[in-house]
């Protein structure tokens, strides 16, 4: 068995969605104090790998604690997409027609853009899903889509038209996944499990990927 971490490290020099507050790791005990450790962190429910709830843009959507765990631990119906982008480019129905995707498959999208996580560009000219894209998906029906940048929507896009295309038909996004391209070909069970935080929008995941 082999496990491949998806997950970005979380820390105060993670980057954060324009607008977010940045995130804060204090000491709150220490072994001289109080003969233990502990820690406060201070960050969005939308931080580093993250999952997205229905919620996040439909106000009668599921919250994070009321999505189903079946549907965050995937072993059949599960593809990976590889469609590289460049700066501000927006993946299209063509991309997509690619691959056989059918109804209740989870996919995820390698673009190749987390390589760029600490550069500047990274939020603001990642690539994303065009509203025609996402609009073929729920179409489709699939169960959740992930990607290896921080916005299924392109920095482009101030509208989140995939955002709201997703979360009016209860589909599920993860987003900022890392190493999607060492699963490529590969069978695998997906894992990315929320904190069940009660009527929340969304939630950072511990994503991995087990291979048998």
């Amino acid at each position: 068995m082999q496990i491949i971490d998806l997950t970005q490290e979380i820390d105060e020099r993670i980057q954060v969605f324009p607008g977010s507050p940045k995130v804060s790791l204090l000491q709150w005990s220490n072994f001289e104090s109080h003969k233990f450790a502990s820690e406060i962190i201070f960050c969005s429910t939308h931080i580093g790998t993250h999952i997205d709830a229905p919620y996040h843009f439909k106000s009668s959507g599921s919250t994070i604690d009321k999505i189903s765990l079946e549907r965050l631990v995937v072993r059949e119906k599960l593809k990976v997409l590889k469609i590289t982008k460049k700066d501000n480019e927006k993946i299209e129905i063509a991309d997509l027609k690619n691959y056989e995707i059918m109804e209740n498959d989870s996919i995820l999208i390698n673009t190749n853009w987390s390589k760029y996580k600490h550069m500047s560009k990274y939020f603001t000219k990642s690539p994303g899903l065009s509203k025609a894209a996402a609009k073929y998906l729920a179409e489709i029906k699939i169960n959740l889509v992930g990607i290896d940048s921080p916005n299924i929507d392109p920095a482009t896009d101030g509208d989140f038209n995939s955002h709201k295309i997703f979360s009016e038909n209860n589909i599920l996004i993860l987003e900022n996944l890392m190493n999607l391209d060492k699963l490529l070909n590969k069978r695998f069970i997906l894992i990315a499990l929320p904190l069940k935080l009660k009527n929340c929008s969304g939630s950072p995941v511990r994503a991995i990927a087990i291979q048998d």
